[in-house]
């Protein structure tokens, strides 16, 4: 449960501060998005980690949660508080919809595509081999 209450808040932790690091997006300005980049690289570098850093702690969270609910409509045992502990943190993209709908739904999916490649089913394999 510790490791993943780390993840929850480096989650929520870099999701915020990729929205806020970002440089402005409304109205979008080539032009202005790239003077940012080149006189404040740092800011929209640090935005850059945020979002990858964000991107697999969402992740983890999400792999969390599919695997819990297929053990739970499969019948198989899991884990209850962790399961319920994963979907509570992921209620933070609530407020990244509400910030800027776009940008939070393409966070949104290079989370959940992570979390699904990371994820690993023992039925696939056979004697521990693919």
């Amino acid at each position: 449960m510790g490791r993943l209450s780390m993840t929850a808040m480096a989650a929520i932790l870099c999701t915020y501060l990729f929205f806020r690091w970002l440089p402005p997006l409304e109205p979008f300005s080539l032009e202005r998005f790239l003077t940012d980049l080149l006189f404040a690289p740092l800011r929209t570098w640090l935005a850059l980690v945020c979002f990858w850093f964000g991107a697999a702690a969402n992740g983890a969270l999400i792999r969390a949660v599919v695997g819990g609910t297929v053990r739970l409509l499969s019948g198989r045992r899991f884990r209850v508080g962790e399961w319920v502990a994963s979907l509570a943190a992921l209620g933070h993209f609530y407020w990244a919809f509400r910030f800027h709908w776009p940008l939070a739904a393409l966070f949104f999916v290079f989370s959940f595509f992570y979390g699904m490649m990371t994820m690993r089913d023992r039925r696939l394999t056979k004697d521990d081999r693919l």
